[in-house]
């Protein structure tokens, strides 16, 4: 609710974080109080005046309506207590109530004068009040803009898990050719039919030799078990062993080229979540 007001910084103070909450704070003691224009905040130090216990804290001057607070050693939030007892003071000056009085700060000027009294317990009484409000609003203000940040968060955060999973879905499916992910790339289409003809005939042409290999031992041995009974010992021993060791290389090669297929596969999928991961950075 902030509304602009004139800030006057002589103090050593750094009102980097004070000044914005001085504004907010003036802001809604103007829509309190209905103070049609708010007056000048000067910020001053005053050693001499922190070290006596009971020197000033501030003052208003409604001849040129500015208000003047000392804020050496003080806690920001009592010099926001004292600004808006002052603001007060202000609106008091705009209902007209400063007219024909004597000076303001004066040594007992609230004990001795009744309606400068009334004034004073105006402004501690509203100033306190108006200065608690704003407090305890702005605090909820701020958690609850924590809180709407979360959700957002959050939500942002889910969108962004549900969007990961669905490129996946589609970036497998594309991989793989399967379902609506499949891809309408006629050139990868085609790269694709070539890659499965070729497989097929290779495994055609690996299904002929087998064969081939199966009839000319059939043919050649009709029992190659009975050629071999009939040669020497040494040699027959040769060609057994010739036989167990040209069978492990088979079953060896039939086992390592599921094992690479399946070692190509993980590489594929590895690379398709280092891709989304990429993305949602």
């Amino acid at each position: 609710m902030g509304c602009g007001c004139q800030i006057d910084n002589q103090s050593n103070l750094d009102t980097t974080q004070l000044s914005p909450l001085i504004d907010d704070l003036a802001g809604h003691v103007q829509k309190t109080m209905g103070i049609k224009s708010l007056p000048a905040i000067t910020l001053k130090d005053d050693e001499a005046n922190s070290a006596n216990p009971l020197g000033k804290t501030a003052y208003y001057d409604p001849g040129n309506k500015v208000i003047t607070i000392f804020v050496t050693g003080r806690h920001p939030k009592d010099v926001m207590r004292s600004i808006a007892h002052e603001l007060i003071h202000h609106s008091q000056n705009e209902r007209g109530m400063f007219k024909d009085i004597g000076a303001v700060g004066e040594q007992g000027y609230a004990q001795k004068d009744p309606h400068l009294r009334k004034m004073e317990k105006e402004a501690y009484l509203k100033g306190n009040m108006c200065f608690r409000d704003w407090e305890d609003g702005y605090k909820n203000a701020v958690m609850e803009s924590i809180y709407d940040k979360q959700q957002i968060l959050r939500r942002k955060t889910m969108e962004i898990h549900d969007w990961k999973n669905k490129e996946l879905q589609k970036l497998l499916m594309e991989k793989f050719g399967f379902g609506e992910g499949k891809p309408a790339d006629d050139e990868l289409s085609k790269k694709r039919e070539v890659v499965m003809e070729e497989a097929e005939e290779a495994e055609e042409s690996e299904s002929e030799e087998s064969g081939g290999e199966e009839e000319a031992s059939s043919d050649d041995g009709g029992g190659e078990s009975k050629d071999l009974s009939k040669l020497p010992p040494g040699l027959r021993k040769h060609m057994e062993k010739k036989k167990a060791k040209g069978g492990k290389e088979k079953q060896e090669e039939s086992i390592q080229k599921p094992l690479a297929e399946d070692e190509t596969f993980r590489q594929e999928i590895r690379a398709i979540f280092e891709q989304l991961t990429t993305l949602g950075e």
